[in-house]
């Protein structure tokens, strides 16, 4: 509750009552705020429930208040047994520590029901992708790859929502779920096979299989398809196999963990107008190219999608431009704020997407309030901002939880062959920067990082591995930064590759990108407001934003304010706003 925004409502003798108010800077009551910038528009209790519908704007102004942003927010909410026994909320109304609960939630992102996003009278079919009572290693992080078979089709149709079945009891086990498309379809034979992804013994039938079609994540809840979009299946280019890769998160090291989870996908014959994609974004998983110091509250990571290998690709293609309508941010737990930006000839256009409290444990597909068009000789940039400061030794890219990953899962429209758009620093500069001259590989690693480069000179380096001459160095958040800044403007490598191949246009390395005029978000600040704010509390509110009301295909329409229905079975409730935090649709709770 310290420093949060809280809202305080309840229904006595027929009355609903509502409360703007404030966490000072502990955990205990919260004072009313010197301006209440709630609107009531009804009360009730029935049916042994309180309900209470208001609303508030987005961005108010007020120091006391949190603004509600596209960022993940935190709510914490609270219920009494009885009403207050004055005509206020005192300090002897205070909740039971079991009548309590926490939740991240995007506010902004467009929702809505089953029903509500589908276009009326489409057909819908199923199928599921399940792994099968498989017997997770006692690993802290293993990736199981299954091999499965999509069911045969005569004609197109659309994929147009996808459904998480996690398996009771595994919800913190199964941490992200991503299905490729397997493009050797004419040699595969061990369908409703297992197999460790990523490692040197994996059968040749699994080989072809990279090209992601869909990506959940640990906390995401379904995902639908704009009503215009959907992506294809049952053409002759459309996968016929596919891999579900599935990562368990086993930090306990349990050796029970016996696991069916997978994803339900909806399909319609009915077609839609576009065909979509899914584009991987961001930093080349790696450990030689990811590094992260440790003891540094703040370093920056960039890497690209550059005009060159998404550019080169939308002409051999006859793409003028793409659209882009949802982004999956992904990073691991040093991940605090990832950011994807738009950038056209130089200047920074407003980003594709970012949130700027990024949690681990919600990872939810955002669709974008307007689609972002995405032109010829333009590229994006993915930036995270890592949170090392409870590490002693350097972090490294890789598929484990305990390594790093910056990306984003673009789903766009239409279509291309294109499937990785993705730079890292190119390794020699990486060494040069540190002062290492020349190094030998050693080991026999399915994914090498580098503790599997030796070392060989200058000599008093020499005779260890690269990654313990990094641990041994002296990081601090300065020297964080130095690296920071310096790899930023390293060559890049590029990962850039397609069902097709590449054109000849495609560089193996590129510059790195170079913004020339960077984005300055021009929303005005707020007025001055005089408040009885703590002096802990802050105070660079922007002003008053606007929110949208989106549907798929239609305009967006401006709206001030944000609303929210609450029905709790109880006769007062908090809803707190922590951090970055807000309320909207709490039922039966």
């Amino acid at each position: 509750m310290a420093n949060a925004d809280i809202i305080v409502g309840w229904v006595k003798n027929g009355v609903a009552t509502l409360t703007d108010r404030h966490g000072e800077s502990y955990n205990g009551y919260p004072p009313q705020d010197t301006v209440q910038n709630i609107e009531l528009l009804e009360g009730m209790e029935v049916d042994g429930y309180t309900v209470i519908k208001f609303r508030r704007l987005l961005v108010t102004c007020d120091n006391e208040d949190v603004d509600i942003t596209a960022d993940t927010l935190q709510m914490i909410y609270a219920w009494g047994i009885v009403d207050p026994a004055g005509d206020d909320f005192g300090f002897e109304d205070q909740h039971a520590t079991t009548n309590r609960g926490v939740k991240s939630i995007m506010l902004l992102n467009p929702a809505g029901s089953d029903e509500s996003m589908f276009p009326e009278g489409e057909t819908h079919l199923t199928f599921d992708l399940l792994n099968d009572n498989f017997h997770a290693p006692a690993e802290d992080t293993y990736y199981n790859c299954r091999l499965l078979k999509i069911p045969d089709m005569t004609q197109k149709h659309h994929l147009v929502k996808v459904e998480p079945i996690v398996q009771p009891g595994n919800e913190l086990a199964v941490h992200h779920m991503l299905v490729y498309h397997c493009t050797d379809d004419a040699n595969i034979t061990l369908v409703n096979e297992d197999a460790k992804c990523y490692s040197s013994n994996m059968p040749e039938d699994f080989h072809s299989c990279e090209f992601v079609i869909i990506a959940w994540a640990i906390g995401g809840g379904a995902f639908h398809f704009p009503k215009h979009t959907g992506y294809p299946l049952g053409t002759p280019d459309a996968p016929k196999y596919v891999v579900l890769e599935t990562h368990y998160d086993n930090p306990e090291i349990k050796p029970d963990i016996v696991d069916s989870s997978g994803l339900r996908f909806y399909y319609t014959p009915d077609l839609r107008t576009h065909d979509s994609g899914i584009l991987e974004v961001g930093h080349t998983v790696s450990g030689v190219s990811h590094i992260i110091p440790p003891r540094a509250e703040t370093f920056l990571d960039y890497s690209e999608c550059t005009d060159n290998c998404l550019g080169s690709h939308m002409i051999s293609e006859g793409q003028d431009s793409l659209n882009v309508f949802a982004v999956l941010l992904h990073s691991h737990l040093l991940g605090k704020e990832l950011t994807l930006k738009h950038v056209r000839n130089g200047t920074e256009l407003p980003y594709v997407a970012k949130d700027s409290s990024y949690d681990f444990n919600f990872q939810e597909t955002r669709f974008l309030l307007e689609e972002r068009v995405i032109k010829q000789g333009d590229s994006m940039q993915m930036i995270c901002n890592y949170n090392s400061l409870t590490k002693s030794d350097v972090t490294l890219g890789g598929l484990s939880t305990s390594e790093e990953m910056c990306l984003s899962y673009v789903y766009y429209y239409p279509k291309m062959s294109l499937g990785f758009c993705e730079t890292g620093a190119d390794l020699r500069e990486l060494l040069n920067y540190f002062g290492i001259v020349m190094v030998s590989f050693v080991g026999d690693a399915d994914v090498p990082n580098l503790n599997n480069f030796m070392i060989e000179s200058p000599p008093e380096y020499a005779n260890q591995t690269v990654l313990e001459f990094l641990n041994s160095l002296n990081w601090d958040e300065a020297s964080a930064d130095d690296f920071s800044s310096a790899a930023k403007m390293m060559t890049r490598t590029q990962n850039c590759y397609s069902t097709k191949g590449n054109p000849v246009e495609v560089e193996y390395s590129w510059p790195a990108l170079e913004i020339d005029i960077p984005y300055v978000n021009d929303t005005p600040n707020c007025p001055q407001v005089t408040t009885n704010t703590p002096t802990d509390r802050p105070t660079d509110k922007p002003t008053a934003a606007t929110t949208t009301t989106p549907t798929s295909n239609t305009p967006i329409q401006e709206e001030e304010t944000t609303s929210a229905a609450v029905k709790l079975n109880c006769t007062y409730f908090f809803v707190i706003l922590f951090v970055a935090a807000a309320l909207q649709n709490i039922n039966g709770v």
